[in-house]
């Protein structure tokens, strides 16, 4: 057993491990998720060239005048958000200040918002998106045996499952200023869906979990239970979170992570980072799990009750 709140995981033993090894193996997934909502996965098969092509032409996309990046801003159907676009920690804090972030999301059924001045971006964006569509469901099928549930728990609501993919670009202080008081390059937060998988680059500005399973939001102290992320780049490991959706699918068994992404360090001024980020949710159309009513959330569907966070979270 891992030491850390966030344990690691390896795919492989799930798929060819003995019945005592996959025992274990989703006792402790069971564990990592009560603990903090994280835990951090192995034998993924997502490839790491590929993730570093997406990369290379997202840092050109990046760096694209504002003006032609404005051309692409997101109206909805994926595409460029400004710095400053978003404030993460709104959902539950009206007053949080703007994030230290840029975004280039890419949203399903639509063909996408691609820059033209880059077009080394989208063949390697849409294998990214297929490997981890792939990977996603055999994660649902893994938090389903961790819960006792049928195979086809979370995924018989795949058929039209939205998806979405974004790129976070956390620039460095040199671009972004000395941030605001309480500012971050992501606020503290719950993701909202079911679950997301990261894909990040560490650093001192690095992703901090709350170890503390109570409500951060409530918290007398608001620094009070965060750590340092855990990273493992020999193992090539994923990070996975639950967001309220998945909490909600669980029975209230597991927690949705708080989260959040420390402001631009002023001892690396230098520092930037990119992280791919895909979260994943059943159809629109799916009813509320049947948690949501214990939690006094009013939306009969998925889909309104994301568009109900994501209005939260957006800035004029």
């Amino acid at each position: 057993m891992s030491n850390s709140p966030v344990d690691l995981v390896d795919l492989g033993t799930w798929r060819s491990g003995g019945p005592d090894e996959r025992r274990q193996l989703l006792d402790r997934l069971d564990a990592s998720l009560r603990g903090t909502g994280f835990v951090m996965v192995t034998g993924h098969g997502v490839d790491p060239a590929l993730r570093a092509a997406v990369r290379a032409a997202a840092r050109t996309a990046f760096a694209l005048p504002p003006d032609v990046k404005a051309g692409y801003a997101n109206e909805g159907d994926g595409g460029w958000t400004r710095p400053g676009g978003i404030s993460a920690g709104a959902v539950r804090d009206a007053e949080s200040p703007p994030d230290l972030v840029e975004l280039w999301s890419f949203y399903p059924h639509h063909p996408g918002v691609w820059p033209a001045e880059v077009p080394a971006l989208r063949e390697p964006v849409e294998e990214y998106l297929r490997q981890m569509r792939r990977l996603s469901r055999e994660l649902l099928e893994l938090l389903a045996a961790a819960l006792g549930e049928p195979s086809d728990f979370l995924t018989r609501y795949d058929t039209d499952a939205a998806w979405q993919c974004t790129i976070n670009w956390y620039g460095s202080r040199q671009q972004t200023g000395t941030p605001r008081p309480g500012q971050f390059r992501l606020g503290a937060h719950q993701d909202w869906d079911l679950m997301a998988v990261l894909d990040r680059q560490h650093g001192q500005g690095c992703l901090q979990v709350r170890t503390d399973p109570s409500d951060a939001a409530d918290a007398a102290d608001p620094e009070d239970g965060w750590e340092d992320a855990p990273y493992h780049p020999e193992a090539d490991a994923l990070t996975v979170n639950l967001g309220e959706l998945g909490a909600m699918w669980s029975g209230g068994r597991w927690q949705a992570g708080w989260h959040r992404v420390l402001p631009p360090p002023a001892d690396a001024p230098a520092e930037q980072l990119m992280s791919l980020v895909w979260f994943y949710n059943p159809g629109p159309d799916t009813p509320m799990p049947p948690a949501a009513e214990a939690r006094g959330e009013s939306s009969a569907t998925v889909g309104a009750f994301l568009d109900e966070r994501l209005q939260a979270i957006l800035l004029s």
